[in-house]
């Protein structure tokens, strides 16, 4: 029963932490706007050059390159993330 109830309350703090970094994200998007730092600091400095075309967006996240790379890489990221946390028992008892 306890075991139980300190599950339920890792979740809710689990998901707790997850909302506060999204509101804090999307804060941050909202007041930095969707310039990457070498706009801001170009025009900062006053250096009006010529725009980079930063290749395709998705989901309003402009990318360099090919965009193929990156869904590789994410991927990855989430086998290998799924793969230890199957893989990896890890058995920490200790009291909240």
């Amino acid at each position: 029963m306890d075991q139980e109830q300190n599950n339920k309350k890792g979740i809710i703090i689990f998901i707790g932490l997850a909302l506060v970094f999204l509101v804090l994200g999307l804060v941050a998007y909202k007041a930095s706007g969707d310039k990457g730092i070498e706009e801001r600091f170009s025009n900062a400095l006053g250096i009006y050059g010529e725009s980079e075309s930063a290749g395709k967006e998705i989901f309003g996240f402009k990318l360099e390159g090919d965009p193929t790379s990156y869904v590789v890489i994410l991927a990855l990221i989430l086998a290998a993330t799924a793969l230890s946390y199957i893989y990896i028992d890890i058995n920490i008892e200790r009291p909240l």
